[in-house]
């Protein structure tokens, strides 16, 4: 049994991930009071899913073709999932944030297109350093919106709005860096 739980344990992780990107944008967009409350907490529980399914997969040595695959785009999906419905509420600041969050949004599409793109040609796309900390940023980024927008119900101050400000344009300059990052990887692989 415990085979099978090490061996499982990281896609289910990601699975986990995947189902988050659907349920924190619901809960942003229909959720009310209990949105507020739920939508950060399952949001910020999916966020350390994507630290521990790769350490469980590299310890237990289950490194799976699904992982692989799944778990960047769920990383995506909850990212993007969650911009999306914080847009919809006109949260956003047309000049402070929709435009990094529009940057954030339009890159991860791309990158997605090209690793695909890439893939088809038996080709891999390296995962850099700044990347993941691009990763850590958006994810820290949409948790302090998610918090931010609970003030409504709880708590209202502009530090945690300028932190937001400030997170979402720091997300955003290194998002579009490793987004050139990926580019040179791909042209000198041509």
């Amino acid at each position: 049994m415990t085979k099978i739980i090490q061996k499982t344990l990281p896609n289910i992780l990601t699975s986990f991930r995947c189902i988050s990107a659907l349920i924190v944008p619901f809960l942003i967009v229909y959720g009310d009071e209990i949105g507020a409350i739920l939508a950060p907490i399952i949001f910020i529980i999916a966020c350390f899913t994507d630290f521990f399914d790769g350490y469980f997969a590299r310890k237990y040595n289950v490194v799976s073709n699904y992982g692989r695959i799944i778990d960047p785009v769920a990383d995506k999906m909850l990212v993007v999932g969650t911009l999306f419905a914080l847009c919809s509420e006109n949260l956003f600041n047309y000049h402070y944030t929709f435009i990094p969050s529009f940057l954030i949004i339009i890159r991860e599409i791309f990158i997605t297109g090209l690793r695909e793109q890439v893939a088809k040609n038996k080709k891999i796309i390296n995962v850099s350093i700044l990347a993941k900390w691009k990763t850590t940023i958006q994810m820290t980024a949409c948790s302090s919106y998610l918090i931010l927008r609970s003030h409504e119900y709880f708590f209202n101050t502009l530090v945690i709005e300028y932190i937001c400000i400030m997170l979402i344009w720091l997300a955003a300059f290194i998002t579009i860096i490793t987004c050139f990052d990926y580019l040179k990887q791909v042209w000198s692989n041509l």
